[in-house]
């Protein structure tokens, strides 16, 4: 149940394996969603036919990944997907092998592909809002870039409820006392790269984002349910809006925009 797992818990000591992350990503799923099944994954075949489509090797970590996860849309392709290996494409320079996009194609994350060799390589963001041809370090290795997949993509479900507030100081303060940061190291935000580094804490059946906003930071709530979020937004003095229902559409519906 959603309200006996606790991501900060969960991801104590940062997730130092691929074995941790894959852990978390069971954990999580089988909280917040539904257990992951052996169908959830790509098969070998498909990883082999994107590696002899491309010209070279995936990294063991992202093969596990898909082997593991790739296939489940609820946690990976909500907003901006994980792409399927026969999505996989290289960015225009040449250089960065992109293994998630952003819903509209205004950024991308990909590994280097001097990396390509690596187990767990180094993943990089390029945006829009960033200069041409130009990239920013996004986190150390890939399988915490898949977590972080799993916990953003949760705050933008139409399968999780969420409420958003400007992250004053007072807001901010109450947050760091009241809530367990995530060991996840902070990172850029796609859609502000040069603006504030995003952080995440957490209790018991919520995820606490604070991240770039229109002024300043945002503190962005999201639950299992919407007495999940009431509980924050009661314990959290912020100038809260009202809340809009969760939207319904089903995901498979939606159309991704590759980033070129």
């Amino acid at each position: 149940m959603a309200d006996r797992f606790d991501v900060a818990e969960a991801l104590a000591g940062g997730c130092p394996t691929q074995a941790d992350a894959w852990a978390f990503v069971r954990g999580f799923s089988a909280a917040w969603s539904a257990p992951l099944l052996p169908t959830d994954g790509f098969s070998s075949t498909d990883v082999q036919r994107a590696e002899d489509r491309l010209g070279l090797r995936l990294p063991p970590a992202l093969k596990e990944a898909y082997a593991l996860f790739g296939r489940r849309r609820d946690l990976v392709a909500q907003q901006n997907p994980l792409l399927e290996p026969d999505e996989l494409l290289l960015d225009p320079s040449g250089e960065l092998l992109v293994f998630r996009s952003e819903n509209q194609g205004c950024a991308g994350w990909g590994v280097a592909l001097s990396d390509l060799s690596r187990e767990d390589p180094p993943v990089a963001l390029f945006a829009d809002r960033l200069p041409a041809s130009s990239r920013l370090h996004f986190l150390d290795r890939l399988s915490l870039a898949c977590v972080e997949t799993v916990l953003s993509e949760a705050a933008m479900a139409s399968w999780t409820e969420s409420r958003t507030c400007q992250a004053t100081p007072e807001v901010v303060a109450c947050l760091e006392e009241r809530f367990a940061p995530v060991a996840l190291p902070p990172y850029p935000a796609w859609f502000e790269p040069m603006g504030p580094l995003v952080r995440w804490f957490s209790a018991s059946g919520l995820l606490l984002c604070l991240e770039p906003g229109l002024e300043g930071m945002d503190l962005v709530v999201t639950g299992r349910t919407m007495a999940d979020v009431q509980r924050a937004v009661e314990a959290i003095p912020g100038a809260w809006p009202p809340a809009v229902p969760a939207g319904t559409e089903p995901v498979d519906d939606r159309e991704w925009v590759l980033p070129f």
